[in-house]
């Protein structure tokens, strides 16, 4: 005499509902460490100089890679642009970007890892008018 096995009544709902769990933890850690990822971590100071190229009221004359003259142990920076009206430096880490924004005083904005070098940079924070700062804050969002 064959016997025959029948799942019972409702396992293949607890089935789905463990393959649902799953599915809903993989999920839940791809969305963890996408936030984990900042959007501006690899922004240039190449990409920063072209945005600012789009807006009138932010000229970029001149732009100039200094990274060989500029970046180095006084000026711990990844990269640098300098422009006839601005300088734009990409550092490896926030702290040293709050750091050399700090020695440029009122010439310097930080904002994440790019630090803008103009004249009352620091005193630019007026959001509702087109600036350098409000430009490079409004690529991505920032801290």
């Amino acid at each position: 005499m064959a016997f025959e096995v029948k799942p019972r009544a409702g396992a293949n709902f607890a089935r789905g509902k463990q393959s649902m769990l799953v599915a809903l933890s993989l999920a839940g850690a791809s969305v963890l460490s996408l936030a984990a990822c900042d959007s501006r971590a690899g922004l240039t100071p190449e990409l920063v100089v072209e945005a600012f190229g789009y807006q009138p009221d932010n000229p970029v004359t001149n732009p100039k890679d200094v990274t060989s003259e500029t970046c180095g142990a006084e000026i711990p920076c990844e990269e640098a642009i300098r422009a006839d009206e601005i300088a734009v430096y990409s550092f490896d880490s926030k702290a040293d970007a709050a750091d050399f924004a700090r020695s440029l005083g009122d010439n310097g904005y930080q904002s994440n890892w790019i630090v803008l070098e103009y004249a009352g940079a620091a005193a630019d924070t007026d959001r509702s008018k087109a600036s350098y700062a409000s430009t490079l804050d409004g690529m991505w969002s920032t801290d």
